[in-house]
């Protein structure tokens, strides 16, 4: 129902009539900008180490949107910390991403980090960007 191509997002007026409880496209796809936007395109300094807008480990680009999909969702859905765990739960039991490039493992660990934490869209970029080399 969406596609990402480069900065510009598209999304299909099927996407209205979703009825999944934590599926927002609009927000899937926007998360895949931040990964393919360079920090020069808005005005941010570039350096070697820092040249798109977010660090996302390649391989986890997909799953950074779904984490940033469903986190929305429960964000929306939720008025206090313990609605946010609840509703986590819920996706974690309910909701399977759909594209095989998303690490389902991953996924969840960002969900329950990010619905236990004051800022929990840190906490996926946390689990979603690269390892550190030591």
């Amino acid at each position: 129902m969406g596609l990402s191509e480069e900065t510009t997002c598209y999304v299909s007026h099927l996407y209205l009539h979703e009825e999944e409880k934590f599926a927002d496209f609009v927000v899937h796809e926007a998360a895949h900008v931040f990964h393919n936007s360079k920090r020069f395109t808005v005005g941010l300094p570039e350096t070697r180490s820092k040249e798109f807008l977010l660090n996302i480990d390649f391989r986890q680009r997909e799953t950074f949107a779904y984490a940033c999909e469903v986190y929305s969702k429960i964000v929306e859905l939720s008025k206090t910390s313990a609605d946010r765990l609840r509703l986590c739960k819920e996706a974690i039991d309910t909701f399977t991403p759909a594209d095989e490039d998303a690490d389902v493992e991953k996924f969840h660990n960002a969900l329950l980090a990010a619905s236990a934490s004051r800022n929990g869209w840190k906490r996926i970029l946390e689990v979603c960007a690269p390892s550190k080399k030591e």
